[in-house]
Formats: C-alpha cells, structure tokens, sequence
C-alpha cells in the first residue's frame, strides 16, 4: 500500500492536536465560590401592651356527685404582651338568686363552685374558693340556737345560712337588728356540719375573735364598712381556711360572699381592706412567661342534678410599671 507524505504528515498533526488537548482538559482548574457581604442595622421600638392569655378555654366535669370534689384541671397563664405581670386574681360569675331549694338545677351556675389553689399544692387546705356567693336561709332550721339563746333562731333579729364545702358545710349568723352591717355582729361556727357530724349549732355562747384558729364552739366579731357601698366585710377564718366575708347592707342580710383570690371584691386588697382575699401571683411574670393554676369543682350537698348554668371564670393581670 502506496502513503502519500502529505496524509502521513496530516496524521501526524491531527494526532499531536488530540493529545495536547486532552492534556490541557485534564488540567483545567476547579471554579471557587466566593461570599460577600454587607450589613444594615435593624431597629425596633416595640410598644406597650398588656396581653393575657389562659388555656384551655373551658373546663368541664361531668357526673359528679354532690358532696365531693373533682379531679384536677389546670390553667396555663401567659404574659403574651411586653410588659411585666405583677399580680394576678380571679373573678367569677354567680348565681342572681338563691338557687338551693328551687329544684332546677339551671339556678346554679357552674363557676361558683371553682376552687383554685397555686400549681403543684396537693393540700386540699391549698384550695380556696375564688369568690363563693351564698344566700340566708329562707326555710327556719329548728335545730339552731341563735346568739340570744333562741331555737329556732328568731329571724326578726338575725339571718343566718351556710359556708358550703362538698360534704359539709359551716352556719353562721348575722344581726340584722340595727338595720346596717357596719358595726353588725357576725358569727361562724368552728365545727362543720354534716350528714354524720352534728357540728356547731349552737351560736349563744360564742368567743370572740373572727380571724382567730377555730375553736370547738363558735366565734363573733364586727363587720366594717366597705368603700365598696352596699357592703361590710370581715376578715375570717373558717374551718382552718383564711377568706374575707362580705355582707351585703340590707336588714335582711341576704346575700353574703366567701373569697379569697379576688381582691377587687369588697373589702379586698384593692380597697386596703382585709388581709384575707390575696392575690394569686405576686411574682413578677415576664413577657413570654406564665404560671399554672389547678382548678377543682367542690360541688356541695342540695345541688340539682343535670347540667348547671354554664359559668366563666375570668383571670385579671395588672401591670405597675410606668407607661
């Protein structure tokens, strides 16, 4: 086979063009990422706001028997504004008329039940009523003897009813005689009354002292006036449990009010009387903080059955710093 000079040079040419070639390929360097940067300052003035927020939303227990307490629900209380929670009460919504004897259970409401005491009190001395409303009794008891020695009591001088608690229950009388609370003998029993227990209902012979450690008899003291109108307070220890009584000034008497984490109710804190109804938190809780409260139901005896009138339970926070 015949070569002509120039295919065999042109070969050779093309030849050394591909390996130089590949030679430069596989030597061509990697590409390197490079970040830069820059910067912009950010500013934020973030304004006063006091927010609360307490889940769940409702609470609910069901069949439960009158004369006990429920199991335990707890609230979670968070300060979701920017400023600083300092204190922190409750209120509740109460019956507008004596519900017991009246057979329907819609003449209860629900929230006049709850007792609340702070997170992780296992005591059931650690639960207080937030602002318990009770009312006279309407139908005569013949078994008590009132503070003049009467049986029954004689109601033309004084109204008398029932600190309920579950399975038992304390009486206590009013003097209505002068036609005003302020200065009004209040009395309570040191003995609870039950269905087993007779309890204290002897009120003629009664040592003084309202706030003092119960005894085996009774205890009297006076009510004052509250700033609040229409209403006289007390502070008083009642079966080992410190509330602030309030008495409604009427010559019936009818309406008074148990309470102890509700300072806004007469003769609370907030009206620099009383040292009985507190706050329920006067630490200080931080914006993104919280507390817990743990609820129970103390459902008394004498409560209707079937569904109660729903009740709300509301949490007020309260900041003392400067706007």
């Amino acid at each position: 086979m015949k070569y002509s000079v120039l295919g065999i040079a042109l070969g050779i040419l093309a030849t050394s063009i591909l390996v130089l070639g590949s030679f430069f390929i596989g030597f061509v360097p990697s590409a390197t990422a490079v970040n830069v940067t820059d910067t912009a300052t950010i500013d934020v003035n973030v304004g006063t706001l006091t927010l609360i927020d307490m889940n769940p939303a409702e609470y609910s227990w069901t069949g439960v028997d009158p004369g006990t307490n429920t199991t335990t629900k707890q609230a979670q209380i968070e300060n979701i504004g920017s400023t600083n929670f300092t204190w922190i009460w409750f209120n509740v919504t109460q019956p507008s008329d004596r519900p017991f004897g009246t057979g329907s259970n819609s003449n209860y409401v629900a929230s006049n039940y709850v007792w609340i005491a702070r997170e992780s009190q296992t005591a059931d001395s650690d639960y207080f009523a937030v602002d318990n409303l009770e009312y006279n009794e309407t139908r005569s008891l013949i078994y008590l003897t009132d503070p003049s020695g009467n049986i029954p009591p004689d109601h033309s001088t004084y109204t008398y009813g029932r600190f309920r608690n579950t399975s038992y229950e304390y009486f206590w009388f009013y003097d209505k005689s002068s036609g005003d609370c302020d200065g009004a003998s209040f009395y309570v029993g040191d003995l609870p009354h039950s269905q087993g227990v007779t309890g204290t209902i002897d009120f003629s012979s009664c040592a003084a002292g309202l706030n003092n450690a119960p005894g085996v008899t009774c205890r009297s003291g006076t009510l004052a006036a509250s700033s609040v109108s229409d209403w006289c307070y007390a502070d008083v220890n009642i079966g080992g449990r410190n509330y602030t009584v309030a008495v409604q000034n009427s010559t019936n008497g009818y309406r008074v009010r148990w309470y102890h984490w509700k300072v806004e109710a007469p003769g609370g804190v907030d009206h620099t009387e009383g040292t009985n109804s507190q706050y329920f938190s006067q630490i200080v809780i931080y914006p993104g903080n919280s507390t817990v409260a743990d609820l129970k139901i103390y459902l008394p005896y004498g409560v209707a059955k079937g569904q109660l009138t729903q009740g709300i339970l509301t949490v007020v926070a309260r900041n003392t710093e400067a706007s």
